[in-house]
């Protein structure tokens, strides 16, 4: 069994280092509020999330030598704005069906997914993870790349799964 890499070692190594970069890019992306068309979003939002749900499959998991809750979060109205850009950059490409869990062969219900949720929650978690880990202290960094990891596996790994479908059906339709 591999012993777990201390804090400092994990910000060293290139895993890290390609997830930080792809949080960092895809967090100043959906923060943009540059106007254009709905597919050039589509084309985008494609790449940022490829790279980032990459990245962050490959992070390591962190145990937590101290547990603390940060109140650095992004406020209601910065929230609100960033998700108001991001529906009028989708545009009309909002709404898909999906099935919840494609491999439970009991439920087979079809669900009705947003991209605009998709994205607000995957952007959530990682920008609430940049902003502890950017308070600079050992544990605030710890916390952090424990929250990138759970937030990932816990949370927005379907999001992002969900969107990328959705995207590539949506980007599909519009070159047939």
């Amino acid at each position: 069994m591999d012993r777990q890499q201390s804090t400092e070692e994990i910000l060293k190594v290139p895993t890290f280092t390609a997830y930080y970069q792809a949080a960092v890019d895809f967090c100043t992306f959906i923060e943009q509020q540059k106007p254009g068309l709905p597919q050039d979003f589509l084309l985008a939002t494609r790449r940022y999330l490829v790279r980032l749900y990459d990245a962050a499959s490959a992070l390591p998991w962190v145990d937590l030598q101290s547990n603390q809750d940060y109140d650095n979060t992004l406020s209601a109205t910065t929230f609100q704005a960033i998700l108001s850009s991001i529906a009028e950059r989708l545009g009309e490409a909002r709404y898909y069906w999906h099935v919840f869990d494609p491999i439970d062969d009991v439920e087979h219900t079809s669900v009705c997914g947003d991209l605009l949720d998709d994205l607000g929650d995957i952007y959530k978690d990682v920008r609430y993870a940049l902003l502890v880990f950017h308070l600079g202290q050992p544990d605030c960094q710890e916390n952090a790349l424990w929250q990138f990891k759970f937030d990932f596996d816990a949370h927005w790994d379907h999001h992002c799964v969900n969107a990328l479908s959705a995207i590539h059906f949506y980007l599909k339709r519009l070159h047939q």
